[in-house]
């Protein structure tokens, strides 16, 4: 069964969208990589990640260690949550609890979805967020992710991995 089941199934636990979320990031892996461009804003006491995904693209999120907010900031995406897989319109914004690992699907328009941290000390170090923020997969993050026994790092370089 795949990951992709995630999508069409009516409602289940968060402990089982994890596990179809966690296998869907394995299925994609194994795939042409979509170019989703990620930014960071800082402002006093926040973190602002910022992504913007191409139409159609299907995508994983890593797990959360700390509570955040979301800002949709365009188009229409379909989402896990703590209810089921909901489409949900820009714009809006929606808290989200510690722990929460999402998948989203993209339909026929560029999404811009934002995530919104506190930043308590105003870290700006990226890699140093990233550990408070996520439970960081094996295959890293966003621009950093390994495909294929390659490591794509954040300007779109590739290196072997041995």
């Amino acid at each position: 069964m795949s990951g992709l089941v995630i999508f069409e199934s009516g409602e289940l636990s968060v402990a089982d969208q994890r596990e179809l979320v966690i296998k869907m990031q394995g299925e994609l892996l194994d795939m042409e990589q979509a170019k989703i461009v990620t930014s960071h804003r800082f402002l006093p006491g926040l973190y602002e990640r910022t992504i913007t995904i191409p139409p159609w693209t299907v995508l994983t999120g890593a797990a959360h260690k700390t509570q955040y907010r979301v800002r949709l900031e365009s188009g229409t995406i379909a989402v896990n949550t703590d209810s089921g897989v909901k489409v949900l319109v820009a714009p809006m914004e929606f808290d989200v609890p510690a722990g929460f690992q999402r998948a989203g699907r993209v339909f026929d328009e560029e999404v811009v979805w934002t995530d919104i941290y506190e930043n308590q000390d105003n870290c700006r170090d990226i890699e140093l967020l990233e550990s408070r923020l996520y439970e960081v997969p094996a295959c890293g993050l966003g621009e950093n992710r390994r495909l294929k026994g390659e490591l794509i790092w954040r300007d779109g370089s590739q290196a072997q991995l041995s």
